[in-house]
């Protein structure tokens, strides 16, 4: 019996295989791209149909307990209307062989309620069924774990995750449904890897590894680089020699996981810094501070795609960085280094060269999206990468059990229908900088910004306030580091982080430093 006999005849006996062959497509999709204003707000219906194999929805958290919650109070259904779950998981029914995943934790996150689960092993029970019950409840067809970072708890991450994958195949062994995908978003620092990770451990259990080969460099540094690069450069100050694209994912295979599980990080956005010096532009040049505020980022340090076209119809010069495979951009004392078509056809070419299982994008709505700003049509970026990559059938195949078929309602995406209810940012506002951009830097070697979301007060703290206007960010009328978020007319009132306030006049939770007088 032939192999292709030997496949077909376990699809016509069981009905619980499929192989999927080519190269993995990832696109995380980010649930508060739907609170930005103007051009900026994303929504399920901007998702482009047949560009991604794969979408990562973020986030979903857990609690101290274990149990799966949402982040966003419309993420899930409700006896009135179509949540976001339901509203991404849909887009399978135009593209069946797409696969929609959740994902769980993010930079924000951290990492202490992951290793209180991990180190226990009731609580890990606990968070697996939860987790399992909670991904078929709203049709999700896996767990990705992006956990940041199990830094000194590598043999206890790594058995939790092998828990997960024995509890997904006896599940489904029980279910008779598809078993669950379980992958992973992982540093792509040297530092972090080796002090986080069982790779051969891992390497049996995740089905995809989705390497953040992305933020190896910002402004947290006083030096211009590029972030996402694909090789070394002259002229690096900082992780010399390891913070690239092609370091990070060799390291990661010697330590043994299989190149067909490794899927590159492609940023869609630039991180960016204000030179200190305009005519010193080279990489390793002074900058001491973050670039300016973008659109996607009130305050400064990184800018998507799509503004970055819009700098450079504006004036700004685009440079493309053979050595290391990047491009950058220079308008006046402005630096921003990022990757174009051309540099992520590059990277394509070398990841199929290499052996690797594909791309991944962090994140939708960080490319042109609307096609709008860079004149060249929808998604510039991602259309790169599935030009490069689409049909390709190099890498071995995965196999996975058929899906069970389920039937999902319509879902409403006429946009006057959307709320406008927005995240409080982080006091270093990078616009969720290890959510939107998971940092991968090492952490003996750079400093690393966090991020908090804000926390929703109980109920009886939320009643009595009113809405303003029916959809926005409002300030508290008595505290100045509480916020009210209106969403058709209901009032949510919101904390910023410690250390923040609210600042109305960029809608954000901003440095206690620009606070006026009477707020303290």
């Amino acid at each position: 019996m032939n192999r292709t006999t030997l496949i077909l005849f376990f699809i016509i006996l069981s009905n619980t295989i499929t192989v999927i062959h080519g190269y993995v497509r990832g696109c995380y999709y980010t649930n508060w791209a739907q609170y930005r204003d103007g051009e900026g707000k994303f929504l399920p219906g901007n998702i482009p149909n047949g560009l991604c194999t794969h979408i990562l929805y973020a986030f979903a958290k857990v609690d101290e307990l274990g149990d799966s919650k949402p982040f966003e109070w419309n993420d899930e259904d409700t006896e009135w209307s179509k949540g976001m779950y339901s509203a991404v998981t849909k887009l399978r029914e135009t593209n069946p062989g797409l696969k929609v995943l959740l994902s769980y934790g993010g930079y924000n996150f951290g990492s202490a309620i992951f290793t209180g689960i991990a180190k226990s092993a009731q609580k890990t029970e606990r968070f697996i069924k939860s987790a399992i019950a909670f991904l078929r409840k709203n049709n999700f067809d896996g767990f990705d774990l992006d956990w940041e970072y199990p830094v000194g708890v590598a043999e206890e991450h790594a058995k939790l995750v092998e828990a997960m994958k024995t509890a997904f195949v006896e599940e489904a062994k029980t279910s008779g449904k598809q078993r669950l995908l379980l992958t992973a978003a992982v540093s792509a620092g040297k530092g972090t890897i080796d002090g986080s990770y069982n790779v051969e451990s891992l390497g049996k259990n995740f089905d995809l590894l989705f390497l953040m080969s992305y933020d190896l460099h910002g402004s947290w540094e006083k030096n211009v680089d590029l972030h996402g690069k694909l090789h070394p450069t002259k002229g690096e100050v900082s992780g010399i020699g390891i913070f690239n694209t092609e370091f990070a994912a060799d390291y990661w295979a010697s330590k043994g996981m299989p190149k067909e599980k490794i899927i590159i990080g492609i940023p869609m956005y630039a991180q960016g810094w204000t030179l200190d010096n305009p005519s010193e532009t080279a990489i390793g040049a002074a900058a001491s501070r973050p670039s300016s505020a973008s659109k996607t980022n009130p305050a400064g340090g990184t800018a998507s795609y799509w503004e970055i076209c819009k700098y450079l119809k504006e004036g700004g010069k685009e440079t493309v960085h053979q050595e290391g495979v990047g491009a950058y951009m220079v308008k006046g004392d402005q630096w921003y280094g990022y990757d174009n078509e051309e540099t992520i056809r590059i990277k394509m070419k070398w990841l199929k060269e290499k052996g690797y299982g594909g791309a991944f994008i962090w994140a939708l709505d960080f490319d042109d999206f609307t096609g709008k700003s860079c004149g060249k049509g929808p998604y510039p970026l991602l259309n790169a990468i599935s030009s490069e990559l689409e049909g390709e059938s190099e890498n071995p195949e995965i196999t996975t059990e058929e899906p069970s078929i389920t039937e999902t309602e319509a879902y409403e995406t006429d946009e006057t229908e959307e709320t406008s209810e927005t995240e409080a940012y982080d006091t270093d506002e990078t616009e969720e900088t290890s959510e939107t951009e998971a940092t991968t830097y090492d952490t003996d070697e750079t400093e690393e910004t966090s991020e908090t979301e804000a926390t929703t007060y109980d109920t009886d703290e939320t009643e009595g306030q009113e809405c303003p206007e029916r959809d926005g960010l409002f300030p508290h009328p008595t505290d100045c580091h509480l916020f009210i978020q209106c969403a058709n007319n209901i009032a949510h009132v919101m904390q910023c982080p410690a250390t923040t306030f609210f600042n109305d006049a960029i809608k954000v939770c901003d440095h206690m430093t620009n606070a006026p007088d009477t707020c303290i």
